[in-house]
């Protein structure tokens, strides 16, 4: 949707006192460096001031902390509507909550939607009347991930990458939160098909004694998509001092932090939902992991038979 001229808040009655100096209950707080270093600013200031808001503003408020997303794409004057309100309402409600103008709070939640927040990527729309055309949209989405993904790599080296992969002597991945469930998935594949593959950190050991070793005969996989947490650059930068080579893969906002890496894999995640989806990741994994196996040929085809040769010894599958 688009926003019509309303980015001031001045309103045209009834204006609000500003807020107070310095030490004032409803002075404005300096901005954020980092998106995500804590709870939302916006959502810390309702919170905060919410009992001294009117029954109009909290309308406005209670719209706030049910569909923050909404700011990004609405104008004030929307928002009014949506909250029943009129945009004098919205104008003092945001002034009493701090800030200068409708386009500070603007860039506020458009910053928490970049930095993948999912409470600020809902919007509360119905886009869909019935789950199964919901789901037809969703799979449209994620459809629209794969071709965006595959765009992004056309100037990457996948023949370098592949036999990296195959070729290291340690491949060791590195991911946290839902990366780690990629770098799980990425790194059992790959042990079906060559020795030398870990997850970090191992059961019941640190990080560190997982990185100690590595060197330029080794490749560290680093999974590290949207809302990374700072352990994932620390464990990064000391794995730069070892010499391994590294193959980055993130989405978007990852290529942003100049994380020096030999390769990087940039995935499209934002679908249809307001949480992000990984079937591009995933897919490109599994890719990776599917042409290591062309490349090392007997050698992956005999550990897999050993290894199909094991389960059927001890029973584990059914």
């Amino acid at each position: 949707m688009t926003g019509d001229n309303d980015e001031s808040l001045r309103a045209d009655d009834e204006p609000a006192q500003r807020p107070g100096a310095a030490g004032s209950a409803l002075a404005r707080p300096r901005s954020r460096a980092h998106p995500g270093a804590k709870l939302s600013s916006l959502a810390v200031r309702v919170r905060e001031r919410y009992a001294a808001l009117s029954p109009g503003e909290r309308a406005v408020a209670d719209l706030i902390l049910a569909f923050p997303g909404r700011l990004a794409t609405h104008s004030a004057t929307e928002l009014a509507q949506l909250a029943g309100a009129s945009k004098a309402t919205v104008t003092r409600c945001f002034r009493r909550l701090g800030y200068d103008s409708y386009a500070e709070v603007r860039n506020e939640v458009r910053r928490e939607q970049l930095w993948g927040s999912p409470f600020y990527l809902e919007h509360g729309s119905n886009q869909a009347s019935t789950p199964h055309l919901a789901l037809e949209g969703h799979v449209a989405a994620d459809i629209e991930l794969l071709g965006a993904t595959a765009d992004a790599l056309a100037a990457v080296d996948l023949g370098a990458v592949i036999a990296a992969l195959g070729g290291a002597r340690r491949v060791v991945f590195i991911g946290y939160r839902n990366s780690h469930l990629l770098a799980a998935y990425a790194s059992s594949q790959l042990a079906l098909l060559r020795p030398g593959v870990e997850l970090l950190p191992r059961v019941a050991e640190t990080l560190a004694g997982g990185l100690v070793g590595l060197d330029s005969e080794d490749l560290v996989v680093a999974v590290g998509f949207r809302r990374r947490v700072q352990t994932f650059q620390a464990a990064l930068e000391a794995v730069h001092g070892t010499g391994a080579r590294v193959l980055y893969v993130t989405d978007l906002t990852g290529t942003a932090g100049a994380l020096r890496a030999d390769w990087t894999l940039t995935c499209h995640c934002r679908g249809a939902s307001m949480l992000d989806s990984y079937a591009a990741a995933i897919s490109l994994l599994n890719f990776l992991v599917t042409q290591v196996a062309r490349e090392l040929g007997d050698a992956a085809r005999h550990r897999m038979a050993q290894i199909e040769q094991l389960h059927g010894e001890l029973g584990d599958l059914v």
